[in-house]
């Protein structure tokens, strides 16, 4: 391959990886569960209800791609129960609090994966790219799991308001990173967002395949330090 520059991660599931993938549900059940919110709503189901609607009410309110975040959808809950402001704001705060502890206890980055990014950054600028829901939870996930200081950048959809794969997400990204998309190489695990939507933009791009099947002539890993070989 070219002479590249930067290399570009996505984070979840290819950085950092989860004892406990979530389903839909796990999202609302770990804010729910244990908080103050118990409280207020007859059973679990029945914020879920809440929360699915208050999720498809901001869905329906803004363009394909624009980015959201946990706390609109708990702020609508909060609405659509007619909580007073001040006893909303705290049941927001605390669902916020009691899902970031939920979500990331469950989260580590594999020796293979820190090894090699390690080596990576001796040659190339890294950077993150992520869709993610929460504020400033990259950057805090790549503290926690030990590994923010290989990385020169860092970009949440939930902060840059678009997620991949709008093009504005990636466009940050270079423009961060300083480099031309002929410079930069993208790595992912999801199809649509780390390896089409790069490409749309002129940046080669490499799927992160954990042995799935691909389209042909897909360029892919199905191990992480495999990149050592390859770029």
């Amino acid at each position: 391959m070219k002479d590249f520059k930067c290399i570009m991660f996505d984070c979840m599931e290819t950085i950092v990886n989860m004892t406990e993938l979530p389903e839909k549900s796990d999202y609302a059940l770990w804010a729910f569960k244990n908080s103050k919110c118990e409280e207020y709503f007859k059973s679990f189901q029945e914020f879920y209800t809440y929360y699915k609607r208050a999720e498809k009410s901001i869905l329906s309110s803004i363009p394909r791609y624009k980015e959201y975040d946990f706390e609109d959808i708990y702020v609508q809950i909060m609405k659509e129960r007619h909580f007073a402001q001040k006893d909303g704001r705290v049941l927001v705060e605390n669902l916020l609090v009691n899902f970031w502890k939920n979500y990331r206890n469950r989260c580590y980055v594999e020796e293979e994966i820190k090894d090699t990014i390690s080596s990576l950054r001796n040659k190339y600028v890294l950077g993150v790219v992520s869709n993610f829901k929460v504020k400033g939870g990259i950057e805090e996930l790549l503290k926690y799991t030990g590994v923010r200081e290989y990385f020169s950048f860092v970009i949440n959809s939930s902060e840059e308001g678009w997620r991949k794969p709008h093009p504005q997400i990636y466009v940050s990204a270079l423009k961060k990173s300083g480099f031309s998309p002929v410079d930069a190489v993208f790595v992912g695990d999801d199809f649509i967002n780390d390896y089409r939507g790069p490409r749309r933009l002129g940046i080669v791009s490499i799927l992160f395949n954990k042995g799935k099947e691909c389209g042909k002539g897909c360029k892919k890993i199905d191990k992480f330090v495999e990149l050592k070989e390859i770029l």
